[in-house]
């Protein structure tokens, strides 16, 4: 039994034309004569290539060479069962334009799946793994882009006064609490950010002047600090850039583009929307500690609807035209962290104006 085929010794690109005789003796193996030289490879040493289309069949040769052959049927009927029966079903699949599409779908769906629902799940048990040290570390490097590198914020300038009252509000309430996380307040002029307060991995909370001077007391602040200690004690942040880098690593490995992967994650940070069940974890540590605090629960709800109707006005001029010689950046305003999340404002702060009532009652 033999098959013909061109060979290529590996050293040279031209290739010589030979007979390859598939023997069983004393195992299966095959040899060809080149150059008065007679060459033999027990097949369990060659790479047999799956056959793709109407391309020729390749055999790597365990001496660096490789035969090419229109057809090498004489082969494939001693070859192993299973081996011979994948080849056919993928060679089958291969040929089919419907199964292939099919295929192509199933492998989209899959990988969309796996974003949207096995990375948070393996983001979350890296985060439970990793030392909060690092995560120290890592919030230290994104806030000092944020400064710096990207330029989104600047020195506040808000009172030292009252950034004083503030601070000395939200210790105040984590003494009543007793389950606060470790935390680090940051002030900062937001800029085209505008009001704004959110976590960032490791602990640090930054809230803006805007943010400031949109509450009409310094509890309804104290009560978006509380919102954001909740994805503090839960890790959000991290879980959430944890996720990113997972994510941009699989595309990455898809399209083969790794150099994006590792730059960009505060700007990352800044655009992150938190899923629907880690705005309402927050949430619920937010009200929960309202309550134990004795402080209005309602100051939370009145502050999210302000951003709300904040927000629907930036909205608004972003559609307008700008006047003549002002800064077009000045009016971009994002909208605020706080109300980034899937779940409905209006939804989210019933719990805050329906327990504000019996917190009153339990604290008078």
């Amino acid at each position: 039994m033999s098959f013909q085929a061109d060979y290529f010794d590996g050293l040279r690109a031209r290739a010589k034309p030979v007979t390859v005789r598939v023997k069983t003796s004393p195992h299966l193996h095959i040899a060809f004569e080149i150059a008065n030289e007679s060459l033999a490879f027990a097949l369990a040493d060659c790479d047999v290539q799956a056959k793709l289309g109407k391309a020729k069949r390749l055999i790597d040769l365990p001496n660096g060479g490789r035969l090419e052959a229109e057809n090498i049927d004489v082969l494939e009927a001693l070859m192993p069962l299973k081996t011979n029966l994948f080849w056919r079903g993928l060679h089958y699949l291969e040929n089919h334009l419907a199964l292939v599409f099919a295929s192509l779908l199933l492998t989209v769906f899959a990988g969309w799946l796996f974003l949207q629902f096995g990375v948070p799940k393996l983001a979350e048990a890296v985060a439970k793994a990793t030392p909060p040290s690092m995560e120290a570390q890592l919030g230290e490097q994104v806030l000092k882009g944020l400064d710096h590198k990207l330029g989104y914020f600047s020195l506040s300038e808000t009172d030292v006064t009252h950034k004083a009252a503030i601070t000395a509000a939200l210790s105040n309430l984590c003494s009543k609490v007793k389950n606060c996380p470790v935390y680090r307040l940051e002030f900062r002029n937001g800029g085209v950010i505008g009001a704004n307060a959110f976590a960032l991995p490791g602990g640090i909370m930054v809230v803006t002047d805007d943010l400031v001077r949109l509450a009409k007391n310094d509890t309804e602040i104290v009560a978006v600090l509380t919102h954001e200690l909740g994805h503090v004690q839960q890790r959000h942040a991290f879980r959430q850039s944890l996720q990113g880098v997972l994510a941009g690593l699989i595309i990455a490995a898809v399209t083969g583009d790794v150099s994006s992967v590792a730059s960009g994650l505060p700007a990352v940070l800044m655009q992150m929307r938190y899923s629907r069940e880690h705005e309402l974890e927050a949430d619920r540590f937010a009200l929960s500690a309202l309550q134990k605090a004795c402080l209005p629960t309602r100051a939370f709800a009145d502050i999210l609807q302000r951003l709300e109707a904040q927000a629907l006005v930036a909205t608004n001029d972003k559609n307008a035209k700008p006047k003549p010689g002002s800064d077009p950046k000045q009016k971009t305003h994002s909208i605020s962290e706080l109300l980034s999340s899937h779940p409905d404002t209006q939804l989210r702060i019933q719990p805050f104006l329906h327990i504000d009532l019996n917190t009153k009652r339990n604290c008078t």
